[in-house]
């Protein structure tokens, strides 16, 4: 699996693999976790994110935001109905939880999916790339950045995808620093044990409004 990650800035984004987030944490790297929903799995969407919570919880992390990607379109229901059931029911089976909730797509795939589907208080983290490797990267910025389905403005964007970096297959992303709560979780760590993953999108208004490209 492709992760994307700043050197500089310690911010890691990785895929649903617990034995990652304590390595990470333990390097003082915050760190950000997206689902990959199955709808043609014989789970339920209720399921798959209470299977992705307990496990993380039992694992000793806290979640306090989630990634749902929606991308794909093939992957999905050809009933636009199905598909925005299933996503509906995997936002508020999260929120049940008390997550802050995003959504990784951009306007093609969530078009075909769901039809323009509005979900409220949803974060967008968006994708632009013309193909694989540096070549293939969009603007570090989000200059291309156009509002679709209620979102006005993105939280994450990722320009570049399937890069090689120090010998490591990663995606490349930019994020607005002032979205970027104050790192958490150390203290708390100490205390409970218990690492705490999900920061971005958490404002801290302190933070200067410009943004960090994630290699």
């Amino acid at each position: 699996m492709p992760h994307a990650f700043d050197f500089n800035k310690h911010q890691y984004l990785v895929g649903f693999y617990p034995f990652h987030l304590h390595t990470l944490f333990s390097a003082g790297l915050g760190t950000e976790v997206y689902m990959t929903p199955q709808p043609n799995s014989a789970k339920t969407a209720q399921e798959q994110v209470d299977e992705m919570y307990n496990y993380l919880t039992t694992s000793g992390i806290k979640l306090l935001t989630v990634w749902i990607q929606v991308t794909s379109p093939i992957n999905w229901f050809t009933s636009i109905t199905a598909n925005v059931n299933f996503i509906d029911s995997i936002v508020t089976r999260a929120q049940h939880y008390g997550l802050n909730v995003g959504i990784y797509t951009n306007y093609y795939d969530w078009n075909q999916i769901t039809s323009g589907l509005i979900l409220d208080d949803t974060m967008l983290w968006y994708w632009n790339v013309y193909g694989p490797g540096v070549t293939g990267e969009s603007p570090s910025d989000f200059s291309d950045f156009h509002s679709f389905a209620g979102w006005y403005t993105p939280i994450v964007k990722q320009f570049g995808q399937v890069e090689s970096v120090c010998a490591v297959t990663v995606n490349r992303d930019v994020y607005a620093t002032s979205s970027l709560m104050a790192p958490v979780g150390t203290a708390e760590f100490a205390q409970t044990k218990q690492i705490v993953v999900g920061i971005l999108g958490l404002k801290n208004t302190t933070s200067m409004s410009k943004t960090k490209i994630k290699p």
